[in-house]
């Protein structure tokens, strides 16, 4: 049996994306044992700072006792959810204080190794800070760098100096782990030059979840006239606020509905675009939710600023499973989905293949775009997962005998 350690960068949260996915499928492998998913740390400071922040929601509230209790949430038999506590403010700024709270995270990892019987392990990391975890985990039989990010331009708000150290760590954490993954061919290509153990793995879908049959209307949506535009996914810097302006002013007729969570856009373009008459901010919905909305969608888009797009968008699968006609700007890969979807190369021509998707008239397309999201199931990831780990495992193995 082969079990998996993965220490996160986001919380097992409302919308399950690569992170969250990629674990919950490789618990559902026969010959994997169990899953222990280790949420993003919370900082004991910051709830004697900020009470009311930290413990806003239930689930806020929820992931804070757990931490306190030292108890893992139970998501199933074989997958458990654990959220450390660091200790010491100000780590993520300071490389010795993120160190500090780094090993005793380790201590707790142990532990938790043991009490849940975890041997034949996985280390399955996403942030270049944790590098350190390799050294202290000696216990472990294979490491992953999950490469999602490029993490020295995702943290754009820490000094150039703080940013420049990432980079350093990034580079080291492909170097000493066992297997990379990437998003992407660009970052494939750069992680080979480091380590030749590397792979480009992509995102993946649950196409049945898109079944028409079982489609609802929500209610926050029962008031939008059609056409509507949709977007699904978190509401980030990547997003073209610029474009998103210029398409609802040129497409007065169409309803623009984005469903999920706004994080780190820019407070005057968000204003901007919610005073848009057909603009509709929805929020963040439980992942069994988003089906029903992409399925009341006429249309949806990725309206992504080129520039810092690393990797395929991870909504492409869903988008695809729902069959209907996707217009996106320009991404890494997109010509893995010529004649699937429609690709902009500037805002005019972006609101152009709207008005031209909108009457879509091959009939063929729909099912097409459905074949392609069974092709790349988030079970399918996995077993590609569970495959090249299993030939790791088996080569490290040979090589220590040898």
């Amino acid at each position: 049996m082969i079990n998996f350690i993965c220490v996160s960068v986001n919380n097992w949260e409302k919308r399950r994306a690569r992170k969250q996915q990629f674990m919950l499928h490789l618990s559902l492998i026969n010959d994997v044992g169990r899953v222990l998913y280790v949420e993003p740390p919370l900082n004991l400071a910051r709830v004697i700072l900020f009470p009311f922040r930290e413990l806003r929601d239930c689930q806020s509230r929820q992931r804070w006792l757990r931490a306190i209790l030292f108890k893992p949430l139970k998501v199933s038999d074989k997958l458990l959810v654990f959220t450390p506590l660091f200790l010491v403010p100000f780590s993520f700024r300071i490389q010795a204080l993120y160190n500090f709270n780094l090993y005793i995270l380790h201590f707790f990892l142990k532990g938790l190794s043991y009490r849940l019987k975890l041997d034949n392990t996985v280390l399955w990391l996403y942030h270049p800070l944790d590098v350190a975890l390799l050294k202290w985990l000696k216990e472990i039989k294979c490491s992953c760098f999950d490469w999602a990010e490029e993490w020295s331009q995702y943290f754009s708000e820490l000094s150039f100096k703080r940013r420049q150290s990432i980079l350093r760590k990034e580079a080291e954490l492909i170097k000493k782990s066992d297997i990379v993954f990437t998003v992407s061919r660009a970052l494939l290509q750069r992680a080979k030059e480091i380590n030749p153990n590397s792979y480009q793995l992509l995102d993946g879908t649950i196409p049945e979840l898109f079944d028409s049959s079982f489609r609802a209307l929500p209610a926050d949506m029962r008031d939008i006239p059609s056409p509507i535009i949709g977007y699904s996914g978190t509401i980030s810097f990547r997003v073209d606020a610029e474009l998103l302006l210029e398409s609802c002013r040129a497409l007065p007729q169409c309803s623009f509905v984005f469903v999920g969570e706004v994080l780190k856009l820019n407070p005057a373009a968000i204003s901007s675009l919610k005073a848009q008459p057909n603009m509709y901010f929805l929020g963040a919905k439980e992942f069994k939710q988003i089906p029903h909305y992409l399925m009341n969608f006429d249309l949806c888009i990725i309206p992504y600023l080129e520039d810092i797009t690393i990797a395929t968008p991870t909504k492409i699968f869903d988008y695809l499973a729902t069959g209907l006609p996707i217009v996106s700007t320009v991404f890494p890969d997109s010509g893995l989905f010529q004649g699937l979807i429609l690709t902009a190369s500037s805002r005019s021509e972006f609101v152009s293949m709207i008005k031209e998707a909108l009457v879509e008239k091959d009939l063929n397309l729909p099912k097409k775009r459905i074949a392609m999201a069974f092709m790349n199931t988030w079970t399918k990831r996995a077993e590609e997962i569970i495959c090249i780990v299993r030939q790791k495992i088996l080569a490290k193995g040979l090589n220590d005998t040898g």
